[in-house]
């Protein structure tokens, strides 16, 4: 594995103005603050039961999507990417964040062409992927893979170009080692023949963004071929309601900074 154990998690608060966030998924309608801030409290103490140290940021009302901290920075081990959101009205969050990373060596995305979320960065077992989106693009993809190989040199980085999801979490990540979950509604012509792939039926395609944790695995509940999946590969499962941030395009990956 190239990501060592999680130990500490940085997160921040969804804010009053959370339902102004960015979004495609307007048709979900939407979220409602209060289930929201239910459904982010269990969420921290899935993190907690995972044995993590979790540092919470108040909220912010200046960014809407200021609670999806795992756009503004990458860490990977001792590095603390950070980066420039690909949306305008992101920028600024990664202020806060990095002031509360500054016990690791920061790298700053520099060129105000480039950009980067990091929900486009998922590091597999034995590599990193990053997508170009609409939010991440070569400059900001090509910064990062250098930052990164400052701290393992061999490290293996593949761009992945794509289209139909807004990041490549959004259409990829790996559940186990070697075992990836996709939505069908991500097109790419990359090659994944590393690692086994299941497509996930359409009506599933929300639950392609799994995160796990050390020896757990968090999923979304109500997704039946993920939890089968996850059943044969963990003996601790976490299902959790995620619904009102898959109505602001928000999924269980894109809530904390692990490390």
């Amino acid at each position: 594995m190239i990501v060592s154990p999680f130990t500490r998690a940085l997160t921040r608060q969804p804010a009053v103005t959370a339902a102004q966030g960015i979004t495609t998924s307007t048709h979900l309608g939407v979220p409602d603050l209060t289930k929201m801030a239910q459904q982010y409290t269990a969420y921290l103490d899935a993190l907690r039961e995972c044995g993590l140290d979790i540092i919470t940021l108040p909220p912010d009302a200046r960014f809407p999507d200021g609670h999806f901290v795992e756009d503004p920075v990458v860490i990977f081990r001792e590095l603390a990417f950070i980066s420039r959101p690909g949306a305008l009205a992101r920028r600024g969050e990664e202020t806060a964040l990095a002031i509360n990373l500054s016990h690791l060596h920061c790298i700053y995305l520099t060129g105000k062409e480039a950009t980067l979320d990091g929900g486009d960065v998922l590091f597999c077992a034995d590599r990193v992927l990053i997508g170009l989106s609409e939010r991440t693009n070569l400059a900001g993809a090509q910064q990062l893979a250098t930052a990164l190989r400052t701290i393992q040199p061999d490290l293996r980085v593949e761009m992945v170009a794509f289209s139909g999801v807004l990041h490549l979490k959004t259409g990829v990540t790996e559940l186990a080692p070697g075992l990836l979950v996709r939505s069908p509604h991500m097109h790419t012509d990359h090659d994944f023949s590393f690692a086994q792939t299941v497509t996930l039926p359409a009506e599933e395609a929300y639950a392609a963004d799994v995160l796990p944790v050390n020896d757990a695995l968090l999923i979304p509940a109500g997704f039946a071929t993920v939890a089968a999946l996850a059943s044969q590969h963990y003996t601790q499962v976490i299902a959790l309601e995620m619904s009102e941030f898959e109505k602001m395009d928000g999924g269980l990956t894109c809530l904390s900074l692990r490390y």
